[in-house]
């Protein structure tokens, strides 16, 4: 993620944001910002109180990612539509995730894995493409 990226995070989601998501591939930045949104919107930070209404957790590597939250019941105001809300929010983005180009957030369809087997990543037909040139044992799903 861009240092840009890091910054308007931080200033926008502070109760959100964890520092890992500093290392999540550029081409996941705005399915991961618009997640954000959705949340605060469902839920926003309460002024003047310490925590969040919402924790977030997004685990990502090796052409996978899947976001987690969970309420805290203590801060905010929760009922059957929020709970359902933030399911929807969760599970667009874990759809979105299969669908996105770490590099360059055009739609995936393609996972490729360098030649050791120890990496891979989700990328478009251009994308991979150029990363397929760069190695001779070539491996496409």
């Amino acid at each position: 993620m861009k240092d840009a990226d890091i910054k308007r995070f931080r200033s926008l989601y502070p109760r959100l944001w964890r520092h890992e998501l500093s290392k999540m591939p550029d081409g996941w930045v705005k399915i991961t910002e618009e997640l954000m949104e959705a949340l605060n919107e469902i839920q926003p930070p309460i002024p003047g109180e310490y925590g969040s209404p919402l924790f977030l957790m997004i685990q990502f590597g090796s052409g996978f990612a899947i976001a987690l939250v969970s309420p805290n019941p203590d801060l905010g105001t929760w009922n059957q539509e929020k709970a359902l809300d933030v399911i929807q929010a969760v599970c667009r983005f874990n759809w979105q995730v299969c669908e996105t180009c770490e590099v360059c957030a055009g739609p995936s369809h393609i996972i490729v894995k360098e030649p050791n087997g120890l990496h891979q990543q989700r990328l478009c037909e251009h994308c991979a493409e150029e990363r397929l040139a760069k190695f001779e044992g070539r491996s496409v799903q």
